[in-house]
């Protein structure tokens, strides 16, 4: 049995008896808090500008403004390859630095088990999970459906006939369209662009009938008034008159777009314990609560067991859609 093979068995154990340590530490006077003595880095699979990179940017300016960090914190982009560059990175060549922590976003679920790769999440010491960002259903402003119901009952009347436009095929949005069609009983077609960005474009031009898109991308096009939300993973302040997806007559789970953090491998459990921590502070500041209203992203406190069960879940429904949609790499 291989060396990777046993770590996937039983790393689950390992972390949630870290878990349990945890506490014990915590009541142990002989138990030292661990603090770091070296510059932070925060590591993102994403180019810089975007949501993540961006994220991690607040994350470090929060830190360094409120010496939450002994020495400034840096941000680090290692693109390419799908973030399999990035993750590799962190798994391989900083093993055990307790100096770094990395952005931890679905594609780093879901991408390892597309190309079967043993950059898996389970590779990675959790930290913490710091929001969700939510995802919304629109349709031109001047287009012939005004309603969910209007985009369905055409799905169903010429099945393939409605056009889902987004980024790759095998992405979230694709999947949260898979979903619906399960859910209604319809079929649509997707269209693929480079980026969620060029399918928005496409719908303002009529192209396609219908994006699922995150808030902050969409924002403009909505309050311009051409662009219309028909359906929300989650009532949003920003879009107050849209009904969520449930409200709308349709039960969508919609895998949760998470944001989180994780550490290298072979990291002691107190230094896990000390970056929760430090994030849990991170998240009371109004730096971060401005960030997130600013950025419409959803506050998503989720950390140690919970996590892990979490993730453990989010797997299951990805390899289901990857199976489902055909897009498991052959062996």
């Amino acid at each position: 049995m291989t060396t990777t093979l046993l770590s996937a068995i039983f790393s689950r154990g390992r972390w949630l008896a870290g878990i349990a340590a945890f506490g014990a530490m915590c009541g142990s006077a002989a138990a030292a808090e661990w603090t770091p003595g070296d510059r932070i880095t925060l590591v993102t699979h994403s180019s810089p500008g975007t949501g993540n990179e961006l994220m991690l940017r607040e994350i470090a300016d929060i830190w360094n403004k409120n010496k939450l960090a002994p020495k400034l914190v840096s941000v680090e982009s290692v693109t390419g390859a799908q973030g399999e560059k990035a993750r590799r990175y962190v798994i391989t060549q900083n093993r055990g630095n307790a100096h770094m922590l990395a952005a931890h976003t679905p594609p780093s679920l879901n991408v390892p088990l597309l190309i079967g790769s043993d950059t898996g999440w389970r590779q990675f010491t959790p930290i913490a999970m710091m929001a969700l960002d939510p995802m919304v259903l629109l349709v031109n402003a001047e287009g012939p459906y005004k309603s969910l119901k209007d985009l369905v009952a055409a799905a169903r009347e010429k099945p393939k006939h409605v056009l889902q436009g987004g980024g790759n095929y095998g992405n979230s949005a694709s999947m949260a369209g898979r979903i619906l069609e399960e859910v209604a009983g319809v079929s649509f077609s997707f269209t693929p662009f480079k980026g969620g960005g060029d399918a928005v474009i496409s719908l303002l031009g009529k192209h396609v009938h219908f994006v699922i898109e995150n808030p902050a991308e969409i924002a403009q096009h909505v309050q311009a008034g051409k662009l219309k939300v028909v359906a929300v993973s989650t009532r949003l302040e920003l879009f107050p008159d849209a009904p969520t997806f449930a409200e709308a007559g349709y039960n969508v789970r919609i895998l949760r777009q998470f944001r989180s953090l994780v550490a290298p491998p072979g990291i002691p459990p107190q230094v896990s314990q000390h970056y929760v921590g430090l994030l849990d502070r991170t998240r009371g500041t109004q730096q971060w609560k401005d960030y997130l209203k600013r950025t419409a992203l959803i506050d998503s406190w989720m950390t140690g067991a919970d996590l892990v069960a979490f993730y453990e879940q989010e797997e299951k429904e990805y390899l289901r859609l990857d199976k489902e949609m055909g897009l498991m790499k052959q062996k």
